[in-house]
């Protein structure tokens, strides 16, 4: 099971334009809810409020990186070491996007 996070714009047609897609498997959800990140509430939100969000989440795991590395799930599927490059990623996609509305599946 994974996360897929979209940002999307409303073009005025019937249907939104995808803007990004990220994706990432759901075993290290603790971990970004811990960094305060809880992405399943990002749902609906503008990618701008969002972004604000990530990037204090992603300074707190770089801050106390043994703390996260053990939160690294046990069956290998995810990690701190791939996580935060991703988080990374998906940050930047939202600074870049700033209006994007964020969708959010489980």
């Amino acid at each position: 099971m994974s996360y897929d996070v979209y940002l999307e714009i409303d073009t005025g047609g019937e249907e939104s334009a995808l803007l990004t897609e990220w994706n990432y498997t759901s075993n290290c959800a603790a971990m970004w809810t811990a960094a305060g990140a809880p992405i399943r509430d990002f749902h609906g939100k503008p990618a701008s409020e969002c972004a604000v969000i990530l990037r204090a989440a992603i300074d707190t795991m770089r801050a106390d990186p043994a703390r996260f590395r053990a939160m690294d799930p046990p069956n290998g599927w995810g990690s701190y070491e791939t996580l935060l490059p991703a988080l990374e990623g998906l940050l930047s996609q939202m600074v870049n996007h700033p209006k994007a509305t964020v969708s959010v599946s489980r």
